[in-house]
């Protein structure tokens, strides 16, 4: 009995030492691998194209003075915002007035002459014939005429008096933000000495950029020989600032170019931007992006997250148990960092991104949330269109 129970004894031990050595082991098994996942974005891949472009005004006016004279007054402030008809420059206008007050004068003084041609012409016509002779009476004729030539002269004098003198006040021709000004109050101007200020239109304004006549012509073989029209109703354009952000308006192209440009074998095109807050500014360089007017939207996923093998394209998903699912894939190309799927996938899985080597169909895993996929910024795999300074 005593050595039934010490062998008893002794087995309890062994068992208790057996399940203390593989303890580690199990909790070891018992451990869910852990896997980042991705949500799968739904995003529009259709074909974009950007192009380095310029912003140009649609609307620019050098001011200048039509008269000589004096600068008797400047009444903008530089680099402000003007109205059209809003007064910039006064010419001193006293040697305009009198010179008004000399037409008039000699206005005066033909028309007093027409009075008198008519009233002579008028008694020699009523007299006899026996009385006036034939000469006298085409004299007094070709005297009506010539007063009637001088008074048409002289009021024509009036009118270029008056004329003159509104050029001594010079406004603005359009709605705009006006420049420098290069002239100072009492400086000397004329026809000739140039631009007094500049007048930029800054809403709307144009962005104007260039396309390869080879690009034009693929873009039209795409689109099934569409017309240049048809192109530019066709196209969705944005415009990317210098400090990467996305303007937020979007444009419309107004017009194509007639001609290629034979130095750089590119089509100048022009495209049309509101500028309410005059974020766009004559001169600025910008991102011009040209992508198709009806969005395309497909499922992407991480390029990781896409593996193959002998039978094709698959991903790793986390089904609702938690576990690993293979899902296969089929893909059309690359989308930034991201592969566009066109089949397989609805947007709604969760698919595994990280901690594949350490996975298989069916294994349960504890799944870690990642940010889904980033949006691609340069195209979806289709050639980028070059462009070039206009």
């Amino acid at each position: 009995m005593r050595r039934s129970a010490a062998r008893r004894h002794a087995s309890a031990q062994g068992v208790v030492l057996i399940v203390f050595l593989l303890a580690p082991y199990v909790a070891a098994a018992q451990v869910k691998p852990v896997v980042a996942t991705a949500g799968v974005a739904i995003e529009d891949v259709s074909p974009r194209y950007e192009f380095v472009g310029r912003v140009e005004a649609v609307n620019s006016v050098a001011i200048r003075s039509r008269i000589d004279g004096f600068l008797a007054s400047r009444v903008f402030a530089e680099g402000e915002v003007v109205r059209k008809d809003q007064e910039l420059f006064t010419i001193e206008s006293t040697a305009y007035e009198i010179a008004l007050k000399e037409a008039q004068a000699v206005l005066l003084s033909a028309q007093a002459s027409r009075t008198e041609a008519e009233r002579r012409l008028q008694r020699n016509q009523s007299l006899n014939r026996q009385t006036v002779s034939q000469a006298i009476l085409e004299e007094s004729e070709t005297a009506r005429e010539t007063a009637q030539a001088n008074f048409l002269s002289a009021e024509a004098g009036v009118s270029r008096a008056e004329l003159n003198l509104g050029y001594t006040r010079i406004a603005s021709p359009i709605d705009g933000r006006i420049g420098i000004s290069a002239f100072t109050v009492g400086s000397l101007v004329g026809p000739s000495s140039g631009a007094l200020a500049t007048v930029v239109q800054m809403d709307p304004v144009r962005a104007v950029f260039s396309v390869t006549d080879r690009s034009i012509l693929d873009l039209r073989s795409a689109t099934g020989g569409t017309s240049k029209e048809q192109l530019a109703t066709g196209f969705a354009i944005s415009l990317r600032l210098s400090n990467g952000a996305e303007y937020p308006e979007h444009g419309q192209i107004e017009f194509f170019e007639n001609e290629i440009d034979v130095q750089t074998g590119t089509l100048p095109i022009r495209a049309l931007f509101a500028n309410p807050e005059g974020l766009l500014v004559p001169g600025q360089f910008v991102t011009i992006i040209v992508r198709q007017a009806d969005p395309r939207p497909r499922p992407v996923v991480p390029v990781a997250a896409v593996q193959q093998d002998r039978d094709g394209r698959y991903v790793l998903l986390v089904g609702g148990d938690s576990k690993v699912e293979l899902r296969r894939v089929e893909v059309s190309g690359q989308s930034g960092s991201n592969w566009i799927v066109v089949g397989g996938l609805d947007g709604e899985e969760k698919v595994i991104v990280e901690g594949l080597q350490n996975i298989s169909p069916g294994v349960e895993v504890e799944a870690r949330q990642e940010p889904s996929p980033v949006p691609s910024q340069a195209g979806n795999g289709s050639a980028p269109v070059s462009g070039s300074r206009p």
